[in-house]
C-alpha cells in the first residue's frame, strides 16, 4: 500500500482535530508556519507555508541499499488552500506553552532526528527547537503535534511532482 494512502485517516483525524478547536482567523495569527528536520546531519524533510498559500517542501528520498551520505532531495513549490493554512496554524496555536524543551527530558534517546518549527507572525520570528528522542509523555504528546504539522503538509506536497531534485553524494 502507498504510503500517502496510509497515511490519509491519520491526516483527516488530525485534521478534524485541528479544526474542531480553530477560531475564526486562526490562520491570520501566523505570516508563515516552517518546519525542518533532520537525523545525523541530514535532512529528512523541511517546509515553509506562507498565509497568502504558496509553500516550499524539501524531502530526501534514499534509495535501498544506498550510501549513508548517498541521498536525492526532492523540492516542490506549491499552494495550499486556505482551509489547509488554517488547520495548519490551529495546531501551531494548540502547542503548549512554555514549550516543552530538551533540556527537561527525564527519558532521552540521543540518537533521534531533531529539528526547528518556526512560527512568524507581526515581523517576528519563534523558533522552537524539537527532539524527538525526548521519551517523557507529556514531550511525546508535544512531538505528536508536529508530527502531524509535517504530515499535513508532506500529504499535500506530495500530491504535486517535484519542480527540482538534487542528488546528493555518488549514487
Amino acid at each position: 500500500m502507498r504510503p500517502a494512502v496510509m497515511l490519509a485517516p491519520l491526516l483527516l483525524a488530525a485534521c478534524a482535530t485541528a479544526d474542531a478547536g480553530a477560531q475564526p482567523g486562526a490562520a491570520a495569527e501566523y505570516d508563515s508556519i516552517g518546519f525542518a528536520i533532520s537525523s545525523w546531519g541530514r535532512p529528512i524533510d523541511s517546509w515553509e507555508v506562507h498565509a497568502d498559500g504558496t509553500a516550499q517542501h524539501v524531502k530526501r528520498v534514499s534509495d535501498e541499499g544506498a550510501s549513508f551520505r548517498t541521498y536525492r532531495l526532492e523540492y516542490r513549490e506549491f499552494a495550499v488552500a486556505p482551509a489547509d493554512f488554517r488547520r495548519l496554524a490551529a495546531i501551531a496555536a494548540k502547542l503548549p506553552q512554555p514549550r516543552p524543551t530538551r533540556d527537561e527530558c527525564e527519558e532521552l534517546a540521543t540518537d533521534m532526528p531533531y529539528g526547528t518549527l518556526s512560527l512568524s507572525r507581526g515581523g517576528g520570528t519563534e523558533e522552537v527547537r524539537f527532539d524527538v528522542g525526548c521519551l517523557d509523555a507529556p514531550y511525546k504528546a508535544f512531538v505528536g503535534q508536529l508530527r502531524a504539522m509535517d504530515e499535513l503538509v508532506t500529504f499535500l506536497a506530495e500530491q504535486r511532482p517535484a519542480t527540482r531534485v538534487e542528488q546528493v553524494g555518488n549514487p
